[in-house]
């Protein structure tokens, strides 16, 4: 992986947590706390390695505290020799009466219209929006430019904490929908100053 431009800039890598078994039966998941399939170890192995296997010195390892998050950065633990961050900031939607179900379920359901036209932007019945989710990495993203300790940090996650994180580098973090897919264990590489950040790499899976 390249170095920055300038000395400002910081790197942050981001990854999504590996195939969990709410994910293989095409639920939607948020605070369910699932774990990983034989599939989603595997894929979190394989992240792990390419990591370790850059060279790259890493400072800080966050983790969302659910368990499919948890165990992919485990396994960038161990071969890092790191601790893990667990960060509230960084857990997935709370989608409330809509958690559990599939797609072709919720489909049936009277609000189901609203969601598909403005997914970012839907509050979920019993649960929260992804508006919330927006705040919560706006403020972890304040933390970790806040913070001194640091010049290369992996951040583990789910699919909407590491959209909006991408989104607010972008600046388009008012949007409808995330413009770009983020595949079980893929990584993301951010360059990040106190001001500004850009994109290295979106959505890579390098196994």
């Amino acid at each position: 992986m390249p170095s920055p431009p300038e000395a400002t800039y910081r790197r942050v890598i981001l990854i999504r947590h590996g195939e969990s078994t709410a994910n293989k039966k095409s639920l939607l998941t948020g605070r369910t706390d699932s774990g990983l399939t034989t599939r989603g170890l595997k894929q979190a192995h394989a992240a792990a390695g390419f990591l370790n296997r850059q060279g790259m010195s890493i400072d800080i390892l966050y983790s969302s505290p659910l368990k499919r998050a948890l165990q992919t950065a485990r396994c960038i633990s161990r071969r890092e020799k790191l601790p893990i961050e667990e960060s509230e900031l960084l857990l997935e939607t709370n989608f409330g009466a809509w958690e559990g179900n599939v797609r072709e379920e919720l489909k049936r359901f009277p609000q189901w219209e609203t969601y598909a036209r403005d997914p970012f932007h839907f509050q979920f019945p019993e649960g929260e929006s992804p508006q919330d989710v927006c705040a919560r990495v706006g403020s972890f993203m304040e933390l970790l430019r806040k913070s001194n300790d640091w010049s290369t940090a992996v951040v583990v996650s789910h699919y909407t904490p590491i959209a909006f994180f991408i989104l607010h580098i972008l600046g388009i973090e008012g949007g409808s929908r995330a413009p770009f897919a983020l595949d079980n264990a893929s990584i993301t590489l951010i360059w990040m100053s106190d001001s500004s950040g850009y994109i290295e790499n979106l959505n890579c899976t390098p196994f």
